[in-house]
């Protein structure tokens, strides 16, 4: 799995940025990530009359404006240009085709804010992260930018090497404690009277263990695994409640699970993560570049 080195940003001009330039500076010192580029996404088709108007407001390119105003932001935060960190801005009104840019770049993560106010990542991040190839990190606004224990949460589908995969080199770089978890879900609430629950348990987590043995085996993780009870809860909310009773720093989960179809973007419950009130990172693992 490559290191996280090459790293997009997505901007809104709003106090959120500030926020996470200075997040992400404290993860430069430890990672010297190579190349950082910052995205701002403008709604507004250049060629719209409203675009023609604001033009001749403000009499020079509006790319030019924007581009100024994350530059003295840049300078603000990191006390310098830096030549490692470029700015993009689209004026296109297109998602869709940023999106495709953002992809052709290759870029080891992007990252986006999660404002406090919202329920959710908002309708602009939970589309990108949709949409996008690449591995991607949902941040709400106000978190520390402290990693000293990590949730992994598996559900053995074809990401769950790479969810541990990109949890042990985070460890390693940021000395943190990695929890892998599994939510088991027996679905009791749909039989309840099912005679021999406790059997179908025992046999049911002997089962995943069996799983968890040959993952550890496969990556060389060494930490536990804790399996959390049914509790007729769906299984995002489970997760959630596990993370904040641990005071976890970073969850990170696989793009898609077992149950999910092929032509779904992104996993029903990765889905219901990245669209809680989830109040830590999100780290959304893709196949990756």
């Amino acid at each position: 799995m490559k290191a996280l080195t090459h790293i997009g940003i997505f901007l809104d001009l709003s106090e959120t940025d500030e926020f996470l330039l200075r997040y992400f500076k404290k993860l430069d010192d430890v990672f010297d990530f190579a190349s950082l580029t910052l995205v701002h996404f403008v709604a507004l088709d250049h060629h719209s009359t409203e675009a023609e108007m604001l033009q001749k407001q403000i009499h020079q390119p509006l790319e030019d404006l924007l581009e100024k105003e994350i530059q003295d932001l840049v300078v603000q935060v990191f006390g310098e240009k830096k030549s490692s960190i470029h700015i993009k801005i689209d004026t296109g009104g297109k998602l869709d085709q940023l999106v495709r840019w953002v992809d052709q770049q290759h870029f080891n993560l992007i990252v986006l804010g999660k404002k406090e106010e919202e329920n959710g990542g908002g309708a602009f991040s939970s589309k990108v992260i949709r949409i996008t190839d690449s591995e991607s990190l949902l941040v709400p606004e106000g978190s520390p930018a402290e990693f000293d224990k990590m949730v992994l949460a598996l559900d053995f589908s074809s990401y769950s090497d790479r969810v541990v995969q990109r949890g042990i080199n985070l460890s390693s770089r940021l000395s943190s404690e990695l929890k892998p978890i599994y939510a088991l879900q027996a679905g009791f609430q749909y039989f309840p009277y099912f005679r021999d629950e406790e059997a179908f348990q025992k046999e049911l987590k002997k089962k995943i263990l069996a799983k968890f043995l040959k993952l550890q085996k496969k990556t060389g993780l060494t930490s536990e695994l804790e399996m959390l009870p049914d509790a007729g809860n769906a299984i995002a909310k489970t997760i959630i409640e596990y993370t904040s009773q641990v005071d976890a720093n970073l969850l990170i989960v696989g793009n898609k699970g077992n149950s999910d179809e092929d032509d779904l973007l992104v996993g029903t419950v990765t889905d219901q993560l990245i669209n809680s009130d989830l109040s830590i990172p999100i780290l959304i693992v893709k196949k990756g570049y």
